[in-house]
């Protein structure tokens, strides 16, 4: 039967790196859908922030919608915490069977870095719409900077990802295909964003997106059959 101290024991009860990693990269994969739906249906969103823009272009988009692009911020940070706590129980998980600690513990450190990085834009982004709100000029300075800030923390972040594509264990077909796409997939596509032309960059946006979605999906197919104990090499 289900009561209330059965809810709150379930709440509190510890789980094991495994079923941690499990959870939180199903969850972290929801925000994904999330954000992007909220994209695609309402056009507002982070990523044209990302970019360089005059003054007046760049302060229009922060206005497009406030609320809503607070509430997409608000479930960026969701993504940060789930995806931190993620790789944190991953570098627990695989510790004995990764065939490289020093490419995995390197590459959840800078996860970590990556992590921070994408709270300090969340913190700027917010602090910008109020700025906008008040009708406060946002500077060329201010614009530079989140800009700077968004490049540094994806490059961080393909850099940290690649390494561990290196230090996950390979012995299923799951944990193949997402070695895969760390090493050879989301690399190119991350770089090639900043140096196509912009016109070329918003379907690699989507297929960034694409890779954050399929990873987690794996990382939580993965790690929900180790849970069960299946050992079959799928």
């Amino acid at each position: 039967m289900t009561t209330p101290s059965n809810i709150l024991r379930t709440a509190v009860a510890p789980l094991d790196s495994a079923t941690l990693t499990s959870r939180m990269a199903l969850a972290a994969a929801f925000m994904v859908l999330l954000m992007l739906g909220i994209f695609i249906v309402l056009g507002v969103g982070q990523d044209p922030l990302q970019y360089m823009h005059s003054s007046s272009d760049y302060t229009a988009v922060l206005l497009k919608d406030p609320p809503v692009l607070r509430a997409t911020i608000g479930l960026d940070n969701m993504f940060i915490v789930l995806y931190s706590t993620m790789f944190l129980a991953l570098g627990i998980a695989v510790w004995n069977s990764t065939p490289s600690r020093p490419l995995l513990i390197a590459g959840s450190s800078l996860i970590g870095v990556s992590a921070v990085l994408d709270l300090l834009e969340n913190m700027h982004f917010l602090s910008m719409i109020s700025m906008a709100v008040l009708g406060q000029n946002i500077s060329s300075t201010h614009i530079e900077l989140q800009v700077w800030e968004s490049l540094v923390k994806f490059h961080v972040s393909y850099l940290a990802l690649f390494m561990l594509g290196f230090a996950l264990p390979t012995k299923t077909r799951l944990e193949m295909a997402l070695c895969i796409t760390l090493r050879w997939v989301q690399l190119p596509i991350g770089l090639l964003i900043y140096l196509v032309p912009a016109e070329w960059a918003k379907p690699l946006v989507f297929g960034r997106f694409t890779f954050f979605l399929v990873a987690l999906l794996l990382l939580w197919a993965i790690f929900r059959r180790q849970r069960s104990g299946s050992g079959a090499l799928v």
